[in-house]
């Protein structure tokens, strides 16, 4: 698609945005938070996006304070009032970065909130039927005091309810971090005695009414919203619930106040038995407490609450509201128009759209937590968004489902007309490799083990070093200072500091981790399975770059920086990532991997292939006898192998929603000798559509041809799609799994 236009839409947007105190009051607020926005843009971290935050919900604090009123150039007034907003922002914060460790696939949601906001910003800047749309909803409204500049309806009107709900819109996340906690410790507890185990967990409030209200402090807040809008004044206009149903009623035509009052009040029972927390429903909620109160306070307009607040919290409550609720019965509503609620359109759009530099906390290697670059095209027309994968994957099928979602929910051609188009580009084998690294799970070694082998591994290093030492001699060879340092420091384990020892068990732990991500394990010699005499370049590879991110994770946790090497002050320049050290530096890492077949070796030991990776290989084997272009499996590309694993490891899953587990021939229960005609077309069609998400989403295409360069297949359509004979063919691999198992010692037995 070429260069993103993120930055220069965003520039448009600030060029056509004049606010009304700079303009009335000689003030420079526009330059001081599109200052913070460049600023972030050229760095995205937690830091720069704080200042985003800071400076908005400063531009608009609400307080005893007349912001707009000037003062003389050498008057400086002091505000020591707190400014409740921005502790809401920090709250979250604190939360998000502290608890993450806990909690699986937990990511950003404090630096993705500003995203969102200038994501929203570009949209709005270059779709003017967006803007048409937005500006013609506040006119319609009511509410007359929206901002102008010499009488003309101001950007800045959008600005301010744009950036409420877009940067509170996870405001109340904190509440599904802590449901999520509660509901991983419960079943990562019980899971462990057993997997039979399904515990489910939900937040219980003691009293709901008590958070769902707004502080009293004039009885006659409501008042003049209640003369516009009669039928309100028979609701609770302190209750955030009772509000937001009545904004939806008056949005959504032919949708009963009651009905959704109702379902708002049930709605945290809801999710208790449902065992789901929407923090959309809680970031609503807290946005009008805190603007209800403030304004009650400080005595302004109470019409800027009933609309433009009210509007953006609206927003947020929809954002998850809509899809998963009033899409439903008994509201079935069809999908959301701009014209309808223009904020909560773009809200849902922006929020699922957001998906580049998310860092998933809890990752320990931080260097590889920015995954994503985004390249985007907006106009009139339509919207191309391209997510560039460069570390990490996006997961499988994200583009195909993030457009299907996106259509479902939202009329995306009432604002362009030729659709949104949503790409996936991916490096080959990243996907595959990133999510083989994060499923690894190898089994424990025990202690005594542990001790043995990393003994070991430093005398394997000793005796490596003395015959590079040698060899360097022998051949005349310049020894540099840093390796005669390193052979004159050589000891035993014994002698080791801590932090040496703490490496070298760190490797000894790890062995079965990597193991596991090529299809290996350790097994004793009288295993009947063929010892591995060597790994392959690209398993080294591999391996070599895992075993530098845990080298760093180590360094870095025992008190290491990056910086001139400084061993006494646990100073070292190679906390950097795997492409930016010299081939000598990288040998370090390679020399472990290469050496744990030989290690194994000397303890007695083999390296073999487990039975799920064999398995593997004779599913393969399998398929090629009807398929002769599928080549043999040593021929494949290092990323079709581990996508081939990838696959044996979903077939797996899919055999136990059916009730049958994959266990050793030797260990008990009676073997499933065959499948039904129903599990069997259940079990190939699961299959199918798992490996047409895997291949789209590492950019293959359909073509009537199969071509490996190109990547295009002529499989690659939905399941119905598939003719007769390559559906059998997916079938008569199901027909002979239990077979297929029993040839590497594997059986299938009922759960």
């Amino acid at each position: 698609m070429g260069e993103s236009n993120l930055r220069q839409y965003i520039d448009d947007f600030f060029d056509e945005l004049i606010l009304y105190d700079d303009y009335y009051n000689g003030h420079y607020y526009k330059m001081l938070l599109k200052t913070g926005i460049d600023v972030f843009l050229d760095n995205e971290n937690s830091y720069t996006a704080y200042e985003i935050y800071r400076t908005f919900f400063m531009i608009y604090q609400i307080s005893h304070e007349n912001k707009s009123e000037k003062h003389s150039p050498n008057e400086i007034k002091i505000v020591k009032e707190k400014n409740i907003l921005l502790d809401l922002v920090k709250t979250m914060k604190d939360y998000e970065e502290n608890t993450g460790d806990l909690i699986e696939k937990q990511r950003d949601h404090f630096i993705h909130s500003v995203n969102v906001f200038l994501l929203g910003l570009a949209i709005y800047s270059q779709n003017k039927s967006y803007r048409d749309k937005f500006k013609q909803y506040v006119l319609n409204s009511p509410y007359k005091k929206y901002y102008r500049i010499d009488g003309e309806f101001s950007h800045e009107e959008f600005l301010y309810r744009w950036g409420v709900a877009a940067l509170f819109h996870d405001i109340g996340y904190p509440v599904e971090i802590i449901g999520k906690q509660l509901k991983k410790f419960i079943n990562d507890g019980i899971k462990s005695i057993s997997s039979s185990y399904n515990a489910d967990t939900a937040i219980d409030f003691k009293d709901f009414n008590e958070f769902n209200t707004i502080v009293k402090k004039d009885p006659n807040f409501a008042d003049k919203y209640t003369s516009v809008y009669p039928e309100a004044k028979f609701l609770n206009l302190f209750k955030p619930t009772d509000i937001m149903a009545h904004k939806i009623s008056t949005d959504f035509k032919g949708i009963d106040v009651n009905q959704v009052i109702k379902h708002l009040d049930s709605f945290v029972d809801i999710m208790g038995d449902s065992g789901f927390i929407d923090h959309g429903f809680f970031s609503s909620i807290l946005v009008l407490n805190s603007y209800g109160y403030l304004i009650q306070k400080y005595a302004k307009n109470n019409d800027f609450f009933f609309y433009p607040i009210v509007d953006s919290a609206t927003a947020i409550l929809l954002h998850n509201y809509y899809r998963n609720v009033l899409q439903k019965k008994p509201f079935d509503l069809k999908t959301l128009h701009p014209s309808q609620s223009p904020l909560a359109f773009l809200l849902i759009l922006c929020d699922e759209l957001q998906e580049w530099n998310r860092q998933p906390f809890g990752v320990k290697d931080k260097q590889r937590s920015h995954v994503n670059e985004l390249v985007i095209n907006i106009d009139d027309r339509g919207m191309d968004v391209e997510y560039i994968v460069r570390e990490g994957a996006m997961g499988l099928g994200f583009s195909e489902d993030k457009e299907e979602f996106l259509k479902t929910v939202l009329s995306l051609r009432s604002i362009f007309k030729f659709g949104l188009r949503i790409i996936t580009d991916v490096s080959q084998d990243n996907i595959i490799r990133e999510n083989v690294h994060s499923e690894a799970q190898a089994p424990d070694i025990l202690l005594r083990n542990v001790e043995t082998i990393a003994i070991q591994i430093h005398n394997q290093y000793v005796e490596t070093t003395k015959q590079q030492y040698e060899e360097k001699l022998a051949l005349g060879e310049e020894i540099d200072d840093e390796f005669l340092e390193k052979y004159n420091n050589l000891t035993t384990f014994d002698e080791l500091t801590p932090q040496l020892k703490i490496a070298n068990i760190r490797q000894a732990r790890s062995i079965p981790n990597k193991l596991d991500i090529i299809g290996c394990e350790i097994a004793s010699n009288d295993d009947e399975r063929d010892a591995i005499l060597r790994f392959s370049k690209d398993e080294i590879l591999d391996l070599a770059i895992l075993e530098h991110q845990e080298w760093c994770d180590e360094k870095i946790g025992t008190g290491w920086t990056l910086g001139e090497k400084d061993v006494e002050n646990l100073v070292t320049p190679y906390l950097v990532p795997w492409d930016e050290l010299t081939e000598d530096i990288q040998q370090y890492d390679i020399d472990p991997i290469k050496n744990i077949i030989p290690l194994m070796d000397s303890l007695g030991l083999k390296v073999v292939r487990t039975k799920e990776r064999l398995l593997t290989f004779e599913m393969h084997n399998f398929y090629s006898e009807y398929n002769k272009s599928a080549g043999h499996f040593d021929d494949l590309p290092s990323y079709i192998k581990y996508s081939n694993y990838k696959q044996t490891d979903f077939l797996l899953r899919i055999l136990s929603e059916l009730g049958y587990d994959v266990i050793d021939i030797e260990d008990a229960g009676e073997t499933v000798m065959s499948f039904d005609e129903d599990s069997i077309e259940y079990l190939a069609k699961r299959e199918h559509n798992e490996w047409y998400k895997l291949k789209v989403n590492l950019g293959w295409t359909y073509d009537a041809v199969k071509d490996d360069v190109a990547k295009t297949n002529p499989n690659l359509v939905e399941w119905d799609q598939l003719d007769h004979e390559t559906k059998e063919l997916n079938r008569r691999t199901f027909r002979n799994l239990p077979q297929l198992c029993g040839n590497v010692g594997l059986k299938i037995v009922k759960n």
